[in-house]
């Protein structure tokens, strides 16, 4: 069966990414729902997309916190 990737979606929502991370929780949502219904084919895409979106929170919430981190190392030293 497909993860569903609600917890992860859950947590990159509060740290990292609220958008990204909503969608991600929509579809991890959707693959529950689809699973429930015994529809696995739209379990899987919908679990394919869940997984998309944490990732690309996750990465996006890292590139972020970096950039920011360097933006005031740079602004309090030159």
């Amino acid at each position: 069966l497909p993860k569903d990737y609600m917890v992860e979606s859950v947590l990159v929502t509060i740290f990292c990414c609220l958008l990204t991370g909503l969608i991600a929780l929509i579809y991890s949502h959707e693959t529950r729902a689809a699973l429930g219904r015994g529809d696995v084919a739209q379990a899987n895409v919908a679990s394919k997309r869940a997984q998309s979106l944490v990732l690309f929170s996750l990465l996006f919430g890292l590139f972020a916190s970096i950039s920011w981190v360097i933006y005031v190392l740079v602004a309090l030293y030159l």
